[in-house]
């Protein structure tokens, strides 16, 4: 390879590198502590709703 690839490449990784941290810190700040709960009736009207509609008329 290279040493212009080589330098490319560490780039990349360093800047990969500070993507996952700025990530994870994002996550830990604000979604961590964020719990849902999931009972089995508000999952059956989840799945029950239509998810669209047919309209019937003129296509424009």
């Amino acid at each position: 390879m290279k040493l212009a690839d080589q330098i490319l490449v560490k780039k990349l990784a360093v800047v990969l590198a500070i993507k996952l941290v700025l990530l994870y810190g994002l996550w830990w700040g604000f979604v961590r502590d964020q719990r849902v709960t999931v009972d089995a009736s508000g999952m059956a009207a989840q799945a029950l709703v239509s998810g669209f509609e047919i309209v019937k008329g003129e296509n424009k």
